[in-house]
């Protein structure tokens, strides 16, 4: 019963380390057991299962918290509900086989201690690292600020929420065939090509408040945009060894953090001084930036 902010600050903080330590090691297993020319296909594929299990996770907690008149019983039924697909989670994981030997061999034969102030020296890692924290904050940013600019453009919550929909499931959609994608036109063409994407469109929300014409904007901008993470992912395991992987993801996901608790922050004060329409020039100015950085990709 944490009915203490203490006992309730302190267990937050511990979920949130189990799951940030989920990621990692999820993200590095991904890597140590792909060959290097698979990376964009089966990152694809994690961060779609990803997000489709946000989306089914967001629907069984707002089924379970509604379940009941009482908020502490039905908070307690949402918290409950998520602890059981916590642990349905790690199931698969106790059955898992070790790392491939060769990968695991290298590993222990590393002698020296790994650290984040060698790793994020190794080429191509700081491009990548900058990349990925731009495109994960655009996303945040969209989906905190596209419903201020529909309110602020009087359209329904059903629009808005229309529009968010077909962002999440347009990002859904390419994660499913990066692999296809990548082999088709190569992962430096993909990463460029959707930068260059995503920066338009996001650029031309300002320019029309016809609701058919930003479901259009958005598709394509929730399109390009989904690339952009597993693409990072892929382009931080290629700038590391086996041995580095866990920290260089793990320096990727503290590089999305900061950008996710800066970027909404700056775009609050230009909001309020220059309104909505301004946050989206900044992060077409942002992604563009990202675009120009990605062209270091390898």
């Amino acid at each position: 019963n944490a009915n203490s902010f203490l006992i309730l600050g302190i267990l937050t903080a511990i979920a949130g380390t189990g799951h940030l330590a989920v990621m990692v090691g999820g993200q590095t297993m991904m890597a140590n057991r792909s060959e290097p020319g698979s990376y964009d296909k089966y990152f694809g594929y994690y961060t779609f299962s990803a997000s489709l299990g946000q989306m089914v996770g967001s629907l069984l907690g707002g089924i379970a918290g509604g379940s009941n008149g009482s908020l502490p019983k039905s908070t307690a039924t949402a918290f409950l509900v998520s602890a059981v697909l916590a642990f349905i989670g790690v199931l698969p994981i106790l059955f898992t086989k070790s790392l491939k030997v060769s990968i695991a061999d290298k590993v222990a034969a590393s002698d020296h201690k790994v650290k984040a102030r060698d790793v994020i020296k190794n080429p191509g890692l700081k491009s990548a690292l900058f990349t990925s924290a731009a495109v994960s904050s655009t996303v945040d940013v969209l989906v905190i600020f596209l419903p201020l600019f529909g309110q602020e453009n009087n359209l329904s919550p059903v629009v808005i929420g229309t529009i968010l929909a077909i962002r999440s499931g347009a990002s859904m959609l390419s994660r499913l065939f990066l692999g296809e994608l990548s082999r088709r036109f190569g992962s430096k063409r993909i990463m460029i090509l959707s930068g260059l994407v995503a920066t338009i469109t996001i650029g031309s929300l300002i320019l029309t408040t016809n609701v058919l014409i930003i479901e259009a904007i958005i598709l394509v901008a929730g399109f390009a945009l989904g690339i952009g993470q597993p693409l990072t992912m892929a382009w931080v395991s290629l700038a590391s060894a086996p041995e580095e992987r866990g920290m260089a993801i793990s320096l990727r996901l503290t590089g999305n953090r900061v950008g996710q608790f800066i970027l909404p922050v700056g775009a609050g004060l230009v909001a309020g001084s220059m309104g909505v329409s301004s946050v989206f020039l900044g992060l077409a100015g942002l992604l563009a930036a990202s675009t120009l950085v990605s062209n270091r990709y390898e």
